[in-house]
């Protein structure tokens, strides 16, 4: 059985089920343990009941970790989100103690194929990491890390638990969301790990976490259902940056980073998430008031106030070509 975890808060409970969602259709048997960021989501959770997902609630971790519970205040959100990481995995690691790997996943990724092959390939290795891949052209972005913290697996034996302690330790002392000196808050971390540990591989494959900072150095081609990326199965999109600007309009998030958006992966990329993301929508939508109130703010329905500078920047999208319309 394969062993997922995340994490998310209300603002990102779409892009949650949504993994799950592409998890469910493409991989035969796992678990995916959630930690939960807020009650709202775990509330959501607990009344969907969804297969094969384990929920925790925040509580319960630092319960757990009284020294991450003392590091929340000193904190924003995002920091204390991204130092809960490694913590996660190391709590998971105890819970399940006969399990063989713990994968972290950021919540807006999304598999497009079986994950199995690349399990497979890397079953003996006591840490897997992926690399941003940053054209030349981005080449400056490689202060924020060689390795993205979005997607991080780790085996539960000795070295794989060394790592994920160190990990752990490293962010409970340092995790900013600014670049200082040799570290940038979680992530570039990871870039001194081949160095620290054994048994480090470094996922090469260009369907593996592709993403906005790097795909346009790949090829992409439908082949039949699929899409095949540099003649490999696309396996893990990265959707970084997306988000909705306004109504159906989204920003797709790769105008920072100098992308067009193709007829192709706009179709075949884009898309078939958006409609994961609606679907995601409708089934909170049918819980409760209470739990139509938790998707307020991801609506694109802004205030009177916001209406003007929304319109603007949704000009500006389609303009550069990187706006795209949800179902």
């Amino acid at each position: 059985m394969h062993l997922y975890c995340t994490l998310f808060d209300r603002n990102y409970l779409t892009r949650g089920l949504a993994l799950h969602g592409s998890l469910s259709r493409h991989c035969r048997e796992f678990r995916l343990v959630v930690l939960c960021l807020d009650e709202a989501v775990s509330d959501v959770l607990t009344a969907l009941a969804l297969q094969n997902v384990e929920v925790v609630p925040l509580s319960s971790l630092e319960d757990s970790d009284p020294e991450l519970k003392r590091a929340r205040p000193q904190r924003l959100p995002v920091e204390y989100y991204f130092t809960c990481k490694p913590a996660l995995m190391k709590f998971i690691a105890h819970r399940y103690p006969d399990t063989r790997r713990i994968t972290y996943h950021d919540s807006d990724l999304f598999y497009f194929s079986d994950p199995g092959f690349l399990e497979r390939e890397h079953a003996d290795d006591a840490i897997v990491l992926t690399p941003h891949r940053f054209p030349p052209r981005l080449a400056d972005r490689i202060r924020f890390g060689r390795f993205n913290a979005g997607w991080v697996s780790a085996s539960c034996g000795a070295e794989g638990r060394r790592f994920i302690d160190w990990w752990r330790a490293r962010c409970m002392e340092w995790c900013r969301l600014e670049v200082q000196g040799d570290k940038f808050a979680d992530q570039r971390y990871l870039d001194r790990v081949p160095d620290l540990f054994s048994h480090v591989s470094i996922l090469d494959h260009p369907g593996a976490n592709l993403a906005p900072w790097n795909l346009d150095e790949v090829d992409i081609r439908q082949s039949g259902d699929s899409v095949a990326v540099d003649g490999k199965p696309l396996v893990l999109f990265h959707f970084h940056g997306l988000r909705r600007v306004l109504y159906r309009l989204y920003d797709s998030g790769l105008h920072g980073y100098g992308v067009n958006l193709s007829p192709l992966v706009r179709r075949s990329i884009y898309r078939p998430y958006l409609c994961d993301l609606a679907l995601a929508e409708r089934r909170v939508s049918r819980l409760s008031a209470d739990a139509q109130s938790i998707l307020a703010a991801d609506r694109g329905m802004p205030g009177p106030r916001q209406s003007l500078s929304r319109i603007r920047l949704a000009l500006r999208l389609i303009a550069s070509g990187t706006a795209i319309v949800g179902p």
